[in-house]
């Protein structure tokens, strides 16, 4: 995605726990509670950053409101992209994975002025 960091403003919004190990664990090998308070989910985001090298803006979706989760109805596995306040494009996933290349397809078309 940072081949398009010239042309858009790439933010990652940090939402609830997938798979939590007390709501709906997959017997993953990282694997952390349900986070109800921002201090709490922001450990949680630390530890993400650091394990996965993430280089992206981050910020959270704040419990219990999780304002962004409750009108998206947004999963960890979807892009959305937002152009001038209108929601113009939603990656959805295949099963339990997305494919990054339908939002770099995306991308290719919006900046190559293609409609």
């Amino acid at each position: 995605m940072a081949a398009y960091g010239d042309r858009a403003n790439l933010l990652t919004i940090y939402i609830s726990e997938a798979h939590a190990a007390d709501t709906w664990p997959l017997g993953m090998k990282v694997c952390y509670n349900q986070t109800h308070h921002l201090e709490d989910r922001a450990k949680v985001a630390q530890d993400f950053i650091r394990d996965n090298q993430y280089e992206f803006e981050l910020v959270l979706d704040e419990p219990p409101k999780n304002a962004f989760d409750s009108l998206f109805a947004a999963w960890p596995l979807r892009f959305y992209v937002i152009e001038k306040k209108r929601l113009t494009f939603i990656c959805e996933p295949y099963g339990e994975y997305i494919l990054i290349t339908d939002l770099n397809k995306f991308f290719d078309l919006r900046f190559s002025g293609k409609k």
